[in-house]
């Protein structure tokens, strides 16, 4: 029996960034339909100039998970040569850290890797008109029951890389985003609460209904209860 697709805001509250995923290959049509909810996404002046390559191919992924290792070794030099020490972390640090560490280790075994790019200097903000595509994306694949982050670690092998892709010179790779069927699960996710980080008119001037709010916002309203689902 197939699962109800969740709603926006369950989609909205509990998308997680998750960097282990199962084997399993994903089909032609919900890769599609990935890109196809990426590039509903707003773009400065409408110049869509976003682009999208979907590597499956064996051979390029573990290319690129040689180049996620070598930015592991450089962004986490301590747990890159001791991994043992991340068991030490605080929970939220070390989970973080630890799934950073299994994506670099397993990159070539992620069964989608989708690069995103953009043409340089087309817009005032670089990314500006790019990201809210990448975050479509993230919020699809929650939404068909995907998984994935942001994972920029194999840009450590940027020229290689964009050689390897055949990137033209006229544009940039702003961020890679693996994708899989997750083995951990989503779920809520625990932030700051709005009256913490919004304030009204003025910084640091107090929201007064966002002060009477619960810290969680208002998850309870959209994220089921277990027996709920």
């Amino acid at each position: 029996m197939t699962e109800p697709q969740p709603g926006f805001f369950e989609v909205l509250y509990t998308s997680r960034a998750l960097r282990r995923f199962k084997p399993d290959p994903i089909p032609e049509e919900v890769l599609f339909q990935l890109i196809d909810g990426a590039i509903r996404a707003p773009s400065g002046q409408n110049a869509q100039d976003w682009r999208f390559i979907v590597v499956t191919d064996p051979a390029i992924k573990a290319r690129m998970q040689e180049w996620a290792m070598l930015g592991w070794t450089r962004y986490q030099p301590k747990y890159a040569e001791d991994p043992s020490l991340i068991a030490q972390l605080p929970r939220a640090q070390r989970l973080s850290l630890q799934g950073v560490h299994d994506l670099a280790h397993n990159l070539a075994t992620v069964p989608a890797i989708i690069l995103v790019t953009g043409l340089k200097g087309r817009h005032g903000t670089p990314g500006g008109s790019t990201f809210p595509a990448v975050q479509n994306l993230l919020l699809t694949a929650r939404a068909l029951g995907l998984g994935g982050s942001i994972f920029n670690l194999p840009m450590f092998g940027r020229e290689a890389l964009t050689e390897l892709l055949q990137v033209p010179e006229t544009n940039q790779v702003y961020c890679v985003v693996p994708v899989g069927y997750p083995t951990d699960r989503q779920g809520p996710v625990s932030r700051k609460p709005v009256r913490a980080v919004a304030y009204r008119d003025r910084f640091g001037q107090a929201w007064e209904f966002a002060e009477r709010q619960p810290d969680t916002g208002f998850q309870e309203r959209w994220v089921p209860r277990p027996q709920e689902r």
